[in-house]
């Protein structure tokens, strides 16, 4: 790292980190890869399943015997118009959260080993040599930021992966949760389509 400048035009420098930044204590992720964390999310459905269809069974988390039925509800109603324009509003939204999501991961991962000015060059001209671009572009020697670049990165590109798998995470949920609004139409219709009058009472 190089001293720091007086400036005539900061009138409130900051004051300055005891023992200087290179004394600092790296994250719990310092200098790890977490692209690999990192989830490519997409919205697996165009228009949602019917609730015609019979639901699925869906797998318990947990090792768990599941509870003994209670006492019966009574009546049970439920509006399948309102919940499939739920489903489709939430469907309509969880599409411009991973159309963003995917864009921003896209970046970050086409641009993290350099954005923070790792690897830069400093002083580089054009060589008299062409190729079939024009003249070459040489690099001369490297910049004298590169390796504050490279420090910086070895904490923020772990922090922005975290960040990402976080969000992916956020999105894999909703998307859970979709499928579960659509899941409960389903089995109601399938209820409904089961249910039966009681025999007539036995005659004397």
């Amino acid at each position: 790292m190089t001293d720091p400048i007086d400036s005539q035009y900061d009138t409130t420098p900051l004051p300055a980190a005891e023992g200087g930044d290179d004394q600092s204590e790296p994250g719990p992720d310092h200098g790890k890869d977490l692209s690999g964390l990192v989830p490519n999310d997409k919205v697996a459905w165009g228009e949602p399943p019917s609730f015609n269809d019979d639901p699925q069974k869906i797998p318990s988390d947990s090792g768990t015997e599941s509870p003994a039925p209670g006492d019966p509800s009574g009546d049970l109603r439920i509006d399948l118009s309102a919940m499939r324009t739920t489903e489709r509003a939430l469907l309509t939204e969880s599409r411009a959260a991973v159309a963003t999501y995917e864009e921003v991961r896209a970046k970050v991962m086409a641009k993290k080993d350099t954005v923070f000015g790792q690897g830069a060059k400093s002083q580089g001209y054009y060589s008299n040599r062409l190729n079939h671009d024009g003249y070459i572009f040489v690099n001369g020697k490297d910049n004298p930021f590169a390796p504050a670049g490279e420090q910086f990165a070895a904490d923020m590109n772990p922090a922005m992966e975290r960040a990402l798998l976080q969000a992916g995470m956020a999105l894999e949920k909703l998307g859970e949760y979709i499928a579960l609004i659509n899941h409960s139409g389903q089995v109601y219709a399938h209820t409904d389509r089961e249910c039966r009058f009681p025999d007539p009472p036995a005659t004397h």
